[in-house]
């Protein structure tokens, strides 16, 4: 039992003797207070308790990262360097992790690695540089990686993690505990999945297991690299195998998400002289530099403790030229309301057969009548004749029936679309990009919500949420995707419930509505389904043929597939948004016998609220052009018809929310 405990790493973890290590590293760094202001002598009184409720914490899952500390240091050349100090409790664990994994990871690094390794330092680093110019690597590439700390993808590192600590007892606690802490410094950067926080003892690991497979893929072939966590050098014995391994690295660096900067990066030789790691190497002669105070990283928090020092969404611009704001619904929800047609152009008249607007056809794509509401024959006609949607909706918004011309002739690709659905590693393809899609864009439409709030159990969710994301690649079926899909909505909805006011708690998913937040998600939830029901049949795609949602009678599966990347933006964090900002009420619905009724007033505020939304531009899959949602809608259903059509369908990439 004794061996077992001593080979588990979350066991190792869990031990006062570890901690106990942990924080006299802690306390002999002398660091500043984090965020929650407690200092190194208030968390040395009572330390042993402190640590044994630590211990207890980690053990049952309760334990949750307290706030940063920000600190901004001058640097001596001008600007400032961002330090992120957690607090003390919480260095205890980043270091007891670090002293925990370093005997694993350590040895799988490669030998030109020098940085935070025990035994090693920048002494011999230099001396390295130095013994490969004397065994004629004479050309040098001198690289500078673009805000190396700040660029650190999670998922990236997540998965680098998992790989090297495959066959460790006491591996997934560990793995799961450094993804709570990675989003946690996610969400103090207010960067999404990305970021290493400088003045967290665990980092300096997790960078040199990030960087490994720079150094495994560079060494070799007459070339070779010599790194001190982001700064390295590659030596060459002949300028063009100099130059072909810059193109090399420069193209590894980008697989891993990061750039390096132009005007530092070039191929130099030791007749011309470089500087590496406080050193100039000029032709025989090694001649130190001084010494930048700037990269000590323990003595910035000493100097933060002696000194005891502590983003919105942009709105989309509209009217340039070349700006499509997308197609434009009208809504007739106020009971009495009537459509007629006047010179070819709707009229919308109120009880008393007041006109009350004309609109042309051309500068509409669907009405949608609501209940008490009245279209005459001559506009049905006159919209049948336009292909312009007629949409009956009820008091919830949901769907009564839809008017429309015929969606043409497209059997070809339907032909198409039935095969996938009947193709079973197909569609596990379309699936698993589909719910990878819809995870992704809840934990953003998550992040985005906590930003202000910061809430320590949301953050949580947001790990576990990653955790099961990294599970998606492995799974070929579509049962078991639409498996990954339910658990993750079990941990979403809550979250989503604690960051909307006046959500019940604990919020849970239900149809029909029993509660305000449901019945707006559902209401908004109808007129997003119609949106993309138009986009599927402008596409020529069969609205019935779904993959994640299997083809049945009387249910349209594509038009549910392709609504999921787009259920987190414009249906669920906007009705939190209404709610929070207070453009919807609790007074705005009602109890009833078979669900929730909407006042008249809610109608419109989550009509103009959708409105605003779709009319902002969002970034096109793939593309570097930005596009209003409905056009987004009609380019997603437009880029699967043309998988479908070149028989790749694994090819169709659905929308990502930016974070």
């Amino acid at each position: 039992m004794t061996v077992a405990r001593l080979s588990d790493l979350w066991q190792r973890l869990l031990s006062l003797p570890q901690l106990d290590r942990a924080w006299e590293k802690v306390r002999s760094n002398s660091g500043a207070a984090g965020g929650d202001g407690m200092s190194l002598v208030q968390f040395q009184s009572g330390a042993g308790r402190r640590l044994t409720q630590l211990s207890a914490d980690l053990g049952d899952g309760s334990w949750r990262p307290l706030p940063y500390r920000t600190v901004d240091i001058p640097k001596t050349k001008g600007g400032h360097r961002r330090l992120r100090i957690p607090s003390v409790s919480d260095r205890v664990v980043h270091t007891a992790l670090s002293q925990v994994l370093s005997p694993v990871l350590d040895p799988q690094f490669e030998a030109g690695s020098f940085a935070y390794r025990p035994g090693r330092s920048v002494k011999q680093a230099v001396a390295a540089v130095a013994d490969l110019r004397d065994a004629g690597y004479w050309h040098v590439i001198e690289a500078d990686i673009v805000g190396f700390f700040d660029a650190v993808r999670h998922e990236t590192l997540l998965k680098k993690l998992e790989a090297a600590l495959e066959r460790e007892p006491g591996a997934e606690p560990i793995i799961d505990l450094i993804a709570l802490i990675l989003e946690h410094q996610g969400q103090e950067s207010g960067i999404m999945g990305r970021g290493l926080a400088q003045g967290s003892a665990l980092s300096p690991l997790l960078a040199n297991l990030y960087l490994d497979e720079l150094d495994e893929e560079i060494h070799g072939r007459g070339v070779r690299i010599i790194r001190f966590a982001d700064d390295f050098v590659v030596l060459c014995k002949k300028r063009a195998s100099a130059e072909a391994a810059l193109e090399e690295v420069e193209a590894l660096l980008a697989e891993l998400g990061l750039d390096l900067h132009a005007d530092g990066t070039r191929v130099r030789d030791f007749d011309r002289g470089f500087a590496f790691l406080g050193q100039l190497f000029v032709r025989s002669f090694t001649l130190p530099q001084v010494n930048d105070p700037e990269e000590d990283l323990v003595g910035l928090l000493r100097q933060v403790a002696e000194q005891d020092l502590q983003t919105a969404e942009q709105v989309a611009k509209d009217g340039r030229a070349g700006y499509d704001r997308g197609a434009r619904v009208l809504y007739l929800t106020e009971r009495g309301r009537r459509l007629s047609l006047r010179n070819l152009s709707f009229s919308v008249e109120n009880g008393d057969g007041k006109e009350l607007a004309a609109i042309a056809h051309t500068r509409v794509d669907r009405i949608e009548l609501g209940p008490g509401t009245d279209a005459d024959s001559a506009a049905i006609e006159h919209a049948l004749a336009t292909d312009t949607d007629l949409a009956f909706v009820n008091a919830q918004g949901e769907t009564l029936g839809i008017l429309t011309a015929s969606p043409g002739d497209a059997a070809e690709l339907q032909l198409a679309q039935a095969a996938v659905t009947l193709d079973a590693a197909a569609s596990a393809n379309v699936a698993r990009a589909l719910v990878d899609a819809r995870i992704r864009n809840q934990r953003t439409q998550l992040f985005r919500l906590n930003r202000t709030r910061e809430d320590a159990e949301v953050t949580a969710t947001l790990a576990r949420m990653q955790r099961h994301l990294r599970k998606l690649p492995h799974l070929h079926d579509v049962a078991a995707i639409r498996g990954i899909e339910g658990v993750c909505a079990a941990e979403y909805w809550p979250a989503l419930g604690r960051l909307t006011e006046g959500a019940t708690t604990p919020f849970r998913r239900q149809r029909p509505a029993q509660d305000p937040l449901n019945s707006a998600i559902n209401y908004l939830s109808a007129i997003l389904e119609r949106d993309i029901r138009a986009a599927v049949l402008a596409a020529g795609l069969h609205p019935g043929f779904g993959i994640l949602h299997r083809p049945r009678d009387r249910s349209e599966g594509c038009v549910y597939d392709l609504m999921e990347p787009f259920r987190a933006p414009l249906t669920e964090g906007q009705a939190a948004f209404l709610f929070n900002a207070r453009r919807l009420r609790p007074e705005m619905f009602t109890p009833t016998e078979t669900g929730m009724r909407i006042t008249s007033a809610g109608r419109r505020a989550l009509i103009a609220g959708y409105e605003a939304a779709v009319a902002r531009q969002v970034t096109a899959p793939g593309r570097k052009i930005k596009l209003a949602w409905r056009p987004m809608m009609k380019r997603q259903a437009q880029d699967f018809a043309k998988a479908l059509r070149a028989g790749e369908p694994n090819r169709f990439a659905p929308y990502l929310m930016e974070a």
